[in-house]
């Protein structure tokens, strides 16, 4: 009996090291999320201030005035698809996160119980 409690601690002390792997990795995912998301930010401010100053050079040539604002129009899409994105992709982590936390607590909950039961 004790022996196969001990290869039951054993096999939740393995699955313990790799949630804790994965936790790893996870956590470095999110902090590169998070440079990703500083750096989009950054680049979304700088193209538009770039655009305010194009149209406040360019609005009295009504052509190019035009061209510039669909221009604007294109980008801040993409700005808007690129936003979406980044906030699914950061949901995703964060649900992965709180998986792996729960995943974590049943089998030190587990392990506990196994602990217990050679103790007692």
């Amino acid at each position: 009996m004790d022996r196969d409690i001990e290869n039951q601690i054993k096999e939740l002390n393995l699955k313990l090291r790799n949630v804790f792997e994965e936790q790893g990795r996870n956590q470095f995912v999110i902090q590169t999320q998070e440079h990703v998301e500083r750096n989009f930010y950054e680049w979304k401010n700088r193209s538009n201030r770039l655009f305010n100053r194009i149209l406040e050079t360019w609005h009295r040539d009504k052509e190019l005035s035009y061209f510039f604002m669909n221009m604007r129009q294109e980008a801040q899409h993409i700005e808007r698809k690129l936003t979406f994105e980044l906030e699914n992709q950061k949901e995703t982590l964060f649900k992965e996160k709180r998986d792996l936390r729960d995943l974590e607590n049943d089998f030190s909950y587990e392990k506990q119980k196994l602990v217990k039961e050679t103790n007692s």
